[in-house]
C-alpha cells in the first residue's frame, strides 16, 4: 500500500484579530476544507495544538500553520481562510508543497493551487530543486520573527527492526513513544499523541510558544518520517541522533527558512 507523507503546509499571520478567540467550529471547517479531521488537541496560554487525521494544526494569537499530508487539498483551506478573515486581516501567507513521493496521485499541483492562490494574493513564487525539492508560494511581509519553524527534518527510506515492527504490525501509541525515546529528550514538553489503524504516527508537543511535531508513515512502499519545529538545532540534535539510529534512513534532510530583507529563503543540508 501506498502512502504520501510527504507534506503540504500553510502558514498565515494576521492584524488585528486574535485567533485564540475564534470558534472551534472555525478550525474545524478549516481542517475539513483541505480534507481532513481533527482527532484531538492540547494548549496552553500561547498556542494551540490540533492533531489530525492527516497531520497537524497550531494556533497561536497572531499566526498558524496547518500541515497535512496524504491526499489532502491544502489550498481548499487557504482559501476558505481568506473568504473568513479576508485579505485585510492577514500580513502574511506561505503555502509550500514538498516534493511528492508520486505527484501523478495527487488531487492537484503546485501550478493548479498557485493559479487559484495568485487570484487573491499578489504574491511570488519560489521553486527549490537543490538538495530540498519544494514549491512555495510567498504573499505580504516577511521578517525574522514572522516564522516560528527553527527546522525541518526529513527521513526517507526507514529501515531496521523498528522499522519492520511498524510495516508488519500495528502497534499501540505507547509503545511507539517508548521506542521514541521522546520524553527522555523532552521532558518539559506536553504531548498529544495519536497510533493509526492499520499503520501511522503523529505527535504533537507545545510548551509556552514552541512546538514540535511529528509524523510517520511506515508503510513499506513510502516510508517517511518528519520532523517539525520552533526549538533550535542544537535542542533537536541529540533527538535526531537518536532517530538516525533506530530507523537508519536512506536519506536525511534539515531545511530551515532565513528571512533577509523581506525576502524568504530555505537552507537545506
Amino acid at each position: 500500500m501506498f502512502y504520501e507523507g510527504t507534506e503540504k503546509r500553510l502558514f498565515i499571520c494576521t492584524k488585528d484579530l486574535n485567533l485564540l478567540t475564534l470558534k472551534q467550529s472555525f478550525w474545524h471547517d478549516l481542517v475539513s476544507y483541505a480534507g481532513a479531521e481533527i482527532i484531538s488537541n492540547i494548549n496552553n496560554y500561547h498556542v494551540s495544538a490540533y492533531l489530525l487525521s492527516e497531520s497537524s494544526l497550531f494556533i497561536w494569537e497572531d499566526k498558524l500553520l496547518l500541515i497535512t499530508c496524504g491526499n489532502t487539498q491544502l489550498v481548499k483551506a487557504a482559501l476558505f481562510i481568506q473568504q473568513q478573515l479576508t485579505k485585510q486581516k492577514i500580513s502574511t501567507l506561505i503555502f509550500q508543497r514538498h516534493q511528492a513521493l508520486k505527484p501523478q496521485l495527487q488531487a492537484t499541483n503546485f501550478q493548479q493551487d498557485r493559479i487559484l492562490l495568485e487570484k487573491q494574493f499578489n504574491g511570488h513564487l519560489q521553486h527549490c530543486r537543490d538538495n530540498y525539492q519544494g514549491d512555495l508560494f510567498v504573499f505580504g511581509e516577511i521578517s525574522t520573527h514572522t516564522i516560528p519553524t527553527q527546522g525541518i527534518y526529513m527521513l526517507h527510506g526507514l529501515r531496521g527492526e523498528f522499522a519492520e515492527s511498524l510495516q508488519g504490525k500495528h502497534m499501540d501509541k505507547a509503545s511507539i513513544l517508548k521506542r521514541l525515546k521522546f520524553t527522555d529528550f523532552f521532558d518539559s514538553l506536553t504531548i498529544d499523541h495519536f497510533s493509526f489503524k492499520p499503520k501511522g504516527y503523529s505527535l504533537n508537543a507545545i510548551n509556552q510558544q514552541n512546538y514540535l511535531t511529528i509524523h510517520l508513515t511506515p508503510e513499506k512502499l513510502s516510508t517517511y518520517l518528519s520532523i517539525e519545529t520552533s526549538l533550535t538545532e542544537s535542542q533537536c540534535a541529540p533527538f535526531i541522533k537518536h532517530l538516525e539510529a533506530l530507523f537508519l534512513p536512506i536519506s536525511l534532510k534539515r531545511i530551515q527558512f532565513k528571512t533577509d530583507n523581506q525576502q524568504l529563503t530555505i537552507i537545506s543540508a
